[in-house]
């Protein structure tokens, strides 16, 4: 399992040097810049909904988990230099890219249904949204994690069945688009 993984990592990787990916992987790199500069439900000061991880889905969809990765890495500090709030934090990079990683290794390539699309969503709800962004609030913010993850908690389960939702649409999309199984 593990050395499928790599290789397609590496796959899509190589692909990377294709003139029409690059620009594809641009145009939803802009897209997801927009989306998430502009569009964005605030449930708290530290968690909100937003959707453009709809434009890093349908580049790990198309193109594999590395041009994901750098789609979403990409975008968190466009969107931050479009945007600062506080201060550049590269923990947060490293959650975006790892959400691009997830989805590449959930969609590229694969029959996509709503059980892998439930899975891939999952384990960006509970791994990197849940866990890792609270220890990044918690470095960066001072705060203390029991008294902010409730809150992160309630948030994320409230836009989990909106993200499932949209992803499962997109992905319905692309597949009829592009002719996958």
């Amino acid at each position: 399992m593990v050395q499928n993984w790599l290789k397609e990592i590496r796959e899509s990787a190589r692909d990377l040097k294709n003139t029409r990916v690059m620009v594809t992987c641009a145009m939803l790199l802009a897209l997801e810049v927009a989306l998430n500069a502009t569009i964005a439900i605030y449930l708290s000061p530290s968690s909100r909904i937003t959707f453009g991880f709809l434009a890093v889905a349908a580049c790990a969809y198309l193109f594999g988990p590395t041009p994901a990765m750098l789609v979403a890495a990409l975008s968190d500090v466009l969107v931050y230099l479009l945007h600062p709030t506080g201060f550049y934090f590269p923990g947060y990079t490293l959650t975006a890219a790892l959400g691009g990683l997830i989805y590449g290794l959930f969609f590229y390539r694969k029959s996509v249904g709503i059980v892998r699309i439930l899975l891939s969503q999952a384990a960006i709800t509970i791994f990197l949204n849940i866990a890792l962004n609270s220890l990044w609030v918690v470095l960066t913010q001072g705060k203390a994690l029991l008294a902010i993850l409730p809150l992160r908690v309630t948030a994320n389960a409230i836009g989990y069945p909106i993200y499932v939702a949209l992803l499962f649409f997109l992905l319905l999309f692309l597949k009829r688009q592009f002719k996958r199984a």
